[in-house]
């Protein structure tokens, strides 16, 4: 209980008490498993024969390749949640957004 409790806190201090689209969550975990295979491949791994390309190990392409993929989950989710929040704002009756006050 008071794990959840810390989690859910953690959580809300993170997103300032606003929901996170689940497509923005899942790149997050994404881009954070990416990182740590750039890490890997940057410190851990020796690239004495790899083939290169651009100068660059295919495995360090490929975790940058993940990054970016990340990336663009999260930029889909929070698209996605927006449009999906201004729909049901649009819904709501009596309320005339370009009114005259």
């Amino acid at each position: 209980m008071a794990i959840d409790r810390s989690r859910e806190r953690l959580v809300e201090r993170i997103t300032g008490g606003l929901p996170v689209p689940h497509l923005a969550k899942l790149g997050a975990i994404v881009i954070a498993v990416g990182l740590l295979g750039d890490l890997f491949e940057h410190t851990v791994v020796a690239h004495v024969h790899d083939e290169l390309v651009g100068a660059f190990p295919v495995g360090e392409h490929a975790a940058h390749l993940i990054v970016l993929v990340g990336m663009v989950l999260v930029l889909a989710g929070t698209v996605a949640g927006g449009i999906r929040s201004q729909r049901r704002s649009s819904r709501q009756e009596g309320i005339t957004r370009d009114a005259i006050r």
